[in-house]
């Protein structure tokens, strides 16, 4: 009859005690020791027993999760590394659930997801409105103001910070550091959203933008369509 339980006030390790690694060294008699199980301060303890049985420190090694182990006739060593850890796989699956991937998921949980469209000219305008949706984000401020300090907060650096992003080449022809600008506005909306939201909703921000610039001789369309290519980048 095994009694066992912390409310027994009973709790009995099913390690054995140092007498009994001693014992075990002891009737080994190893050349190598690999202390194995448990965490790092219990591997250096028991390593300091080995030690005082006579193994020589430089013939035993402590080793984290992944450690490959080369063993020889005359050395112990580690040698290499492989994958190692937990390992979540959704629940079609169909793949492993990476922790970029989780760390959105658990965002997305708990502060929702703001998805904002752009759509930005060679001239450093809003070629249209600024399409902005939110999906389970919990405020107290009323939807559509929050979607008019986005759209403030993306003509704001359009207005004040397009030069820092474009030049003109010299032959004419525009060049605008479409990336760069697009992280400038994702930053500045992504702090009015943790200061007015008290939160940190997943963002995701849609810019769209003309694809090829205009020629030095070409003139403005006033009418017409063109050619366009978007980017999305996730902000955490």
């Amino acid at each position: 009859n095994v009694i066992y339980g912390r409310n027994q006030g009973i709790h009995v390790s099913g390690h054995g005690c140092q007498e009994e690694h001693k014992l075990m060294i002891a009737l080994t008699r190893p050349k190598f020791f690999l202390p194995v199980h448990g965490e790092h301060r219990m591997l250096v303890q028991h390593s300091k027993i080995a030690q005082s049985m006579g193994v020589p420190a430089e013939n035993m090694v402590i080793i984290n999760n992944g450690d490959v182990v080369g063993l020889t006739t005359d050395s112990l060593g580690i040698i290499d590394q492989v994958p190692s850890g937990i390992e979540l796989v959704d629940a079609s699956r169909s793949g492993v659930v990476k922790d970029e991937v989780l760390k959105e998921r658990q965002q997305l949980a708990a502060d929702g997801v703001v998805t904002i469209a752009a759509a930005i000219g060679w001239d450093g305008k809003l070629a249209a409105d600024t399409a902005t949706h939110l999906r389970g984000v919990v405020s107290s401020i009323e939807p559509n103001l929050l979607k008019k300090w986005i759209g403030q907060i993306i003509e704001g650096v359009l207005s004040d910070r397009w030069s820092e992003f474009s030049r003109t080449l010299e032959d004419g022809t525009p060049e605008v550091d479409w990336m760069g600008l697009q992280n400038h506005i994702e930053r500045d909306i992504q702090r009015m959203l943790r200061r007015e939201l008290q939160s940190n909703p997943l963002l995701v921000f849609l810019m769209q933008n003309p694809q090829e610039p205009p020629t030095a001789e070409a003139q403005p369309a006033t009418t017409g369509r063109r050619r366009t290519r978007s980017t999305a980048t996730v902000a955490s």
